[in-house]
């Protein structure tokens, strides 16, 4: 199974007055950018099965917008081990309830937590950090999903990089999903 980590886009800053960390919304950039970001990664021909996403809004709008570039057909599930304060036990057994069901599923979150979810799977220690960029993406090929999944690193994109492939291929804007 591939799975595909994407951190959530570019969020209104932390310590905004009146605002908590939990109620962090994308910025009209941020809605922007993670738009093009999934143009990219449509132009790849990336379509999970399933999407599990952070609970907070942040995390949730970036989901909605890939459901949007990628496909409505797509399932999305809420899940709250990958919030910020989730356990990764808890996202590994999630990983593997999918694991004999499905070809790729694709998670959304935040930093740190999956740069070390990523760092452990692909590296074999969440001390092997990955830094992904807001609207970011990686991908790894599950080989072993048992207690803590293990697999190999395919590829790790910055939006940047995401955005260029979008424009290459056309796709600054994605297509209806669903035609």
């Amino acid at each position: 199974m591939k799975l595909y980590i994407v951190r959530h886009g570019i969020a209104v800053p932390r310590g905004t007055p009146g605002l908590k960390d939990d109620d962090r919304m994308l910025t009209e950039e941020g809605m922007d950018k993670t738009r093009r970001a999934a143009a990219g990664l449509c132009a790849l021909k990336i379509t999970p099965d399933v999407l599990l996403s952070s609970p907070l809004p942040r995390a949730a709008q970036t989901a909605e917008i890939l459901l949007e570039a990628l496909g409505k057909r797509i399932k999305l599930r809420t899940i709250p081990a990958l919030a910020p304060s989730g356990a990764r036990e808890d996202l590994y057994r999630d990983i593997r309830s999918y694991s004999k069901k499905l070809e790729s599923l694709m998670i959304v979150g935040h930093q740190p937590y999956l740069g070390e979810v990523a760092g452990q799977i692909a590296f074999g220690s969440p001390d092997h950090y990955i830094e992904l960029k807001k609207g970011g993406a990686c991908a790894i090929e599950l080989q072993e999903v048992r207690t803590i999944p293990k697999g190999i690193m395919i590829w790790l994109l910055t939006p940047g990089i995401l955005r260029r492939i979008a424009g290459r291929h056309g796709a600054e804007e994605f297509p209806a999903a669903d035609e």
